[in-house]
């Protein structure tokens, strides 16, 4: 195993920049961390925390922790919130810190539109030592870590039962010999609630992840509502070409996987994420677990929220 790790840990070292952002499986319950517009879109003071395991059994996977917290303000026409994410790939992890702001203007009865900004600081760090690897001068002895600026920024639309929403993050770039950075990587959600009864709602949605440099990673993902307390349903995750063709990019483009989501609403307050990832590719007896906890914390005078909440 221990060969294992170092192949890892090189092989995500020296491809960092395709490895992009933290992989998130439950982003459908908080957007916040993808698109800062979202920032504040429940109206209520929302706080959501998340761990995710990926490749569990691979010493050295990738595993991530967040903490998000939102809510608005100004006559619930400003939305801000505090985004804490902390990565680790290998022998490099990444503590990241974002603040964010989103403006909520009324366009229709029920159409909002959000305009949102999310600056932050990321410290970036690659531990040398847990390769155990002394000869080779590209690669540090000891800890090596270093702090930038970044921003995000994002626009999201939402009715009661339809939303889309476009965001950017990475959009700082600076170079760095021992750490390699993320690609500028461009966000596309959008999904739609149906009825299918009067305790079955359906939602299709999809996510599309695009960096102009490699394949497109691309989220579809179907759910059912049932009561309106849990969520059942399945993301299909997989990698095409949108606007480039790089055929020596044919065994990126098989990044392909399952992810079988729950959420349930134990109270009104309370609600309780689980998903499993299965890899459909040469990783396929690695699986992958995330958990999520969300609480709203509402006013006394609330006693339940005015409208129904579906993303």
């Amino acid at each position: 195993m221990r060969i294992l790790y170092t192949l890892l840990a090189l092989l995500l070292a020296f491809t960092a920049s395709a490895q992009q952002n933290p992989q998130y499986s439950q982003y459908i319950f908080n957007s916040m961390n993808l698109n800062p517009a979202y920032t504040g879109s429940k109206n209520v003071l929302n706080l959501n925390v998340f761990h995710r395991s990926q490749w569990t059994g691979i010493d050295g996977a990738p595993t991530t922790q967040s903490l998000n917290l939102d809510g608005v303000v100004a006559n619930d026409r400003l939305g801000l919130g505090l985004g804490i994410t902390r990565d680790k790939i290998g022998a490099q992890s990444t503590l990241s810190i974002y603040g964010n702001a989103a403006v909520k203007l009324q366009v229709s009865p029920t159409g909002i539109i959000s305009l949102g900004i999310a600056p932050g600081l990321i410290q970036t760090s690659v531990d040398g030592s847990e390769l155990g690897i002394s000869d080779d001068p590209s690669i540090p002895a000891t800890d090596d870590s270093y702090i930038k600026p970044d921003v995000k920024i994002g626009a999201y639309y939402h009715t009661d039962r339809f939303y889309a929403g476009v965001s950017a993050s990475d959009l700082l770039r600076f170079e760095k010999t021992t750490v390699l950075e993320p690609e500028r990587t461009y966000y596309f959600t959008a999904g739609y609630v149906f009825d299918i009864g009067t305790f079955v709602k359906l939602k299709p949605s999809v996510l599309v992840k695009e960096t102009f440099q490699a394949p497109a990673n691309i989220d579809f993902n179907g759910f059912v509502l049932l009561a309106d307390k849990l969520w059942l349903g399945a993301s299909y995750r997989t990698s095409m070409n949108v606007f480039n063709d790089n055929p020596e990019e044919e065994s990126v483009r098989k990044r392909t996987a399952l992810a079988l989501i729950a959420e349930l609403q134990i109270s009104k307050s309370l609600r309780v994420g689980y998903s499993y990832d299965k890899m459909l590719n040469a990783l396929d007896g690695f699986n992958t677990h995330e958990v999520s906890v969300g609480y709203y914390f509402f006013k006394k005078k609330e006693t339940r929220m005015l409208t129904p909440q579906y993303f």
